[in-house]
C-alpha cells in the first residue's frame, strides 16, 4: 500500500511538473509575440500590429477602422517611455471564450501624456499553434499638463 502511495503521489507530481514547464513555455511564446506586438504600435507600424490580431477581433473591426482608432489612441497616450509586465498568466478558460490556450499581461507603462498607466493584453493560441491578440485594454489618467 505504502509503495502505491508513493508511486501515485510520484506520478502527480511529474504530472504537474510538466504541466508547469509547458505553462512557463506558453507564457514565454505569448511575451515574445505581445512584445512584438507593442512594438509594432510605438514604430506606428499600425497595418502589422492589426495582422497579429485573432480572426475574433479582426472581425470587430476592418483595417482602415481599427488603424485609425489605434493611431488616435497613440497619440493620445504621447510617447512610450517604459513599459514593464508586471504579470504574466496562463489559462485554459476565460470566461465568455471557448477553452483553449490563452495568456494574459498585465503592464505598468508610462507614456508622455498619462500617469497612472495600465496596459492588459490577452493572446490566445490559434488552430496553427500561433500566438494572436484577442483583446487589448488599458486604464490611464491624463497628465495635467
Amino acid at each position: 500500500m505504502k509503495k502505491i502511495i508513493i508511486m501515485l503521489f510520484s506520478l502527480t507530481s511529474i504530472y504537474s511538473a510538466n504541466a508547469q514547464k509547458y505553462s512557463d513555455q506558453y507564457i514565454k511564446d505569448a511575451s515574445k509575440v505581445a512584445d512584438s506586438w507593442f512594438n509594432n504600435l510605438n514604430d506606428k507600424e499600425y497595418e502589422n500590429a492589426f495582422l497579429m490580431l485573432s480572426s475574433e477581433a479582426k472581425a470587430i473591426y476592418n483595417q482602415e477602422s481599427w488603424i485609425s482608432l489605434i493611431n488616435q489612441l497613440m497619440l493620445e497616450f504621447g510617447e512610450l517611455e517604459n513599459r514593464i509586465a508586471t504579470e504574466k498568466k496562463f489559462k485554459s478558460k476565460i470566461e465568455k471564450l471557448e477553452d483553449g490556450f490563452y495568456v494574459l499581461i498585465d503592464y505598468k507603462s508610462n507614456y508622455s501624456n498619462t500617469i497612472n498607466h495600465n496596459e492588459y493584453i490577452l493572446l490566445k493560441q490559434n488552430d496553427k499553434r500561433k500566438w494572436v491578440i484577442v483583446d487589448y485594454n488599458y486604464e490611464f489618467e491624463n497628465k495635467i499638463q
